[in-house]
């Protein structure tokens, strides 16, 4: 069986250049969709993801310690009283800003769904947990001037 020595030369046709606004014609083989002058890599779309704030699911804690100092944190998730240990580094300011046991999304939506907080969750989704924990719902009446607390039924998870 023969082989050919050479490959064939692929035949180059009018093209029309594809990029946004260009639209010159240029010769080019059948897959060529841009001119030559849009071939350059200045050129080239490159789609690039904004990189996540680093305070939406951490806090930034500035300090001037020269040492590594063990420091003692409250969960910043509505509702969870826990508190955590730090190790909190010199010339470092970015920390966690949940306890171990709410660092994982799920489990923050989890625990807001037991307190019947579903505003929260719906907030969260929608800003992509940049946002602000206030204190709603801290048991004080708008009518009571005094500051009392009023009752409220607590029910305990239990499952």
């Amino acid at each position: 069986m023969q082989l050919p020595k050479s490959r064939r030369r692929q035949k180059l046709r009018e093209k029309k250049c594809q990029y946004p606004g260009c639209g010159k014609i240029f010769f080019g083989i059948h897959i060529s969709k841009y001119c030559p002058e849009h071939r350059q890599d200045r050129y080239r779309i490159r789609k690039r993801t904004k990189p996540e704030d680093v305070n939406i699911k951490n806090q930034t804690f500035k300090h001037s310690y020269t040492e590594v100092v063990t420091l003692v944190m409250d969960c910043a998730l509505e509702g969870c009283d826990h508190q955590f240990e730090v190790k909190v580094y010199p010339r470092q300011f970015i920390y966690p800003k949940y306890c171990p046991e709410h660092r994982n999304e799920y489990k923050r939506i989890r625990h807001l769904q037991l307190i019947g907080r579903e505003d929260l969750i719906e907030q969260m989704k929608s800003e992509s947990e940049s946002f602000e924990l206030d204190a709603i719902g801290d048991g004080l009446d708008e009518n009571n001037s005094e500051g009392e607390a009023e009752d409220v039924g607590i029910v305990d998870d239990v499952a």
